[in-house]
């Protein structure tokens, strides 16, 4: 029946587009904060971003082919922090890591598939 089943015949390639936006609502009702004087950061925005990057592992997508890219080092903090909690030991995906979190000016002169870019404010 998996042959003949409409729903079985639909397969999730990860992302449907080239590039996609997506916005990232206030979590849990917070939204930016700023811990001290330009360290920008966005929990919803950084746990969305971790969630893709292991989505898209999950789903076959190699994880050193995956850069995080973040416009400001709280935000590049706070993705880094999240993705040692849901990949960290003890965890499904255990040591799995992208092929670089950084910042848009950290990385410029390097090149990746695929990028997901975090952007606070």
């Amino acid at each position: 029946h998996v042959l003949k089943k409409e729903e079985f015949k639909k397969a999730n390639t990860g992302l449907a587009h080239t590039f996609q936006l997506i916005n990232v609502d206030d979590f849990e009702g917070r939204g930016e904060s700023t811990p001290t004087a330009y360290f920008y950061q966005n929990v919803g925005e950084a746990e969305y971003s971790v969630a893709l990057f292991q989505h898209l592992v999950l789903i076959g997508y190699p994880p050193e082919k995956i850069s995080i890219l973040t416009t400001y080092n709280g935000q590049k903090e706070l993705i880094t922090d999240i993705l040692s909690q849901r990949c960290g030991a003890g965890t499904p995906l255990a040591g799995i890591k992208p092929g670089a979190i950084s910042t848009v000016d950290q990385y410029q002169g390097q090149q990746n598939n695929f990028i997901i870019l975090s952007l606070v404010r």
